[in-house]
């Protein structure tokens, strides 16, 4: 019998058969506890997807990556975050195993690690409900902070193409399309006719539209591709039914940056057409132009005095100013109420929780973590600005082409980070933090090539 048809394990050849009587007895075993009612079916599809999980995340860890924005949000959220970071851990060995980590300062995490060294130490004595949402708040920023250092080392490594991840990005986006009539979605404006696109899905709406709109417009027509067309269009509807005012400014600022890239005036067309909708629509006009003042009686009137963010961060940042420089605590911003702020209930909450969310991550590190924890996540987005503007500047073509391709999502990043909780919505957070690791991989594996390059041509025979 040939060689072939053997595994290798421990340095003897195994028959594939025993693996798959191994793996057939496993899931016999499971299937046993769930019927027999040891364990739940989330549970058992734990068991179950282990094995397959962690032989990808050691044979092809970039896959990993590639599954966290190919599966649908709604799928995707139900994985604790504790278990990811158990799947990261394990899908850097697995890059260890295949080439080599890379823990530098160019990997940009360290910013991150210094927002979660900050938490741990300077932790608030709250209530024990705000404790348990601050430390699941932390498992989620380690569990990012893991998912950038992977993305970093599958473009570092060469092992992830930005193509392949813009792909799977996509498909996981218009998916997601198709499935959020049938779940559960968040609504932001009740005036306007209830959609299944209403809210937060923007945000993934115009992630896709822009890598796809990018990546279309950047290519040469002979390499344009039929998904990216598709997606725009779709994509695009997706945003305007959201009615999320903030991913509309993200979309044309992708239409700006394009009209820059490729010297056109789409910018100027789409820029006539947001004003047209704000001036002509009077209720968009009102939510966009808000005129006179009221006082805040009710969640009504607050939604409507430019949804109530401007008193929500007047009284945030009275809060951390107070504090200042250190600032209250991790933890602290969820032991306030929607009373303490506003005077009645139900204000800036989510989720059937009482908690506060301050729609704006940099005041809520401010609050949390005082001037340090503000300047940490600042620190985060200038070094990844500095090195997208270099590239621009003396990047290869090929690299400069991928960096501009994921910028649509840095823009949507940024935007749900200045007007929204970025954090605590992880399907943003995943795709950002996803994002920001490939351009810094790809731009380091670059950086590396060059230098290799200009080594080799110094110790040519032919070199003075």
């Amino acid at each position: 019998m040939e060689a072939s048809v053997y595994t290798r394990w421990r340095g003897r050849d195994v028959p594939p058969a025993l693996a798959s009587i191994g793996l057939a007895l496993y899931g016999v075993g499971v299937v046993a506890l769930l019927s027999t009612g040891r364990i739940d079916l989330r549970i058992a599809i734990t068991f179950a997807a282990a094995p397959v999980v962690l032989a990808v995340a050691i044979l092809r860890p970039e896959w990993i990556l590639l599954g966290v924005v190919l599966i649908p949000p709604s799928v995707m959220t139900q994985v604790p975050a504790m278990q990811m970071v158990v799947v990261l851990g394990i899908v850097l060995f697995g890059f260890l195993l295949n080439g080599r980590v890379y823990v530098g300062l160019k990997t940009g995490i360290y910013p991150l690690v210094g927002i979660i060294a900050l938490a741990l130490f300077m932790k608030a004595d709250v209530p024990d409900d705000a404790a348990i949402a601050a430390d699941a708040m932390l498992k989620h920023l380690l569990y990012y902070c893991l998912l950038m250092l992977a993305a970093y080392q599958a473009t570092a490594n060469g092992r992830l193409q930005v193509d392949s991840f813009v792909d799977a990005l996509l498909v996981g986006v218009l998916v997601a399309v198709v499935l959020q009539p049938f779940v559960s979605a968040d609504t932001t404006f009740d005036q306007f006719t209830q959609t299944p696109y209403q809210g937060q899905f923007a945000y993934l709406a115009a992630m896709g539209f822009g890598v796809s709109y990018v990546r279309f417009s950047l290519s040469p027509p002979s390499e344009r591709r039929g998904i990216d067309a598709f997606a725009m269009l779709v994509l695009f509807v997706a945003i305007v039914l959201g009615w999320t005012r903030i991913m509309w400014v993200a979309a044309l600022a992708v239409f700006a940056l394009v009209s820059r890239w490729t010297h056109r005036k789409a910018f100027w067309i789409a820029l006539a057409v947001v004003l047209l909708i704000a001036l002509t629509l009077p209720l968009v006009g009102e939510r966009i132009l808000p005129g006179g003042s009221a006082n805040i009686a009710n969640s009504d009137t607050l939604d409507r005095i430019t949804t109530g963010r401007s008193a929500l961060w007047q009284d945030l940042l009275g809060r951390g100013a107070d504090a200042a420089p250190w600032g209250n605590g991790w933890g602290y911003i969820w032991s306030v109420t929607p009373v303490d702020i506003f005077g009645f209930e139900g204000a800036f909450t989510a989720g059937g929780n009482p908690f506060v969310f301050a729609h704006n991550d940099f005041i809520f590190l401010f609050v949390e973590l005082g001037i340090l924890g503000v300047a940490l996540l600042a620190l985060f987005w200038i070094q990844l600005f500095h090195k997208v503007r270099r590239v621009s500047r003396q990047g290869a073509s090929s690299v400069l082409f991928d960096v501009r391709v994921l910028i649509p999502i840095l823009v949507v990043g940024l935007l749900v980070q200045l007007f929204d909780n970025s954090f605590a919505i992880r399907p943003v957070a995943e795709r950002l933090f996803i994002a920001s690791g490939l351009i810094l991989g790809r731009i380091a594996a670059s950086e590396r090539r060059s230098v290799s390059a200009s080594s080799m041509a110094l110790m040519s025979p032919g070199t003075r």
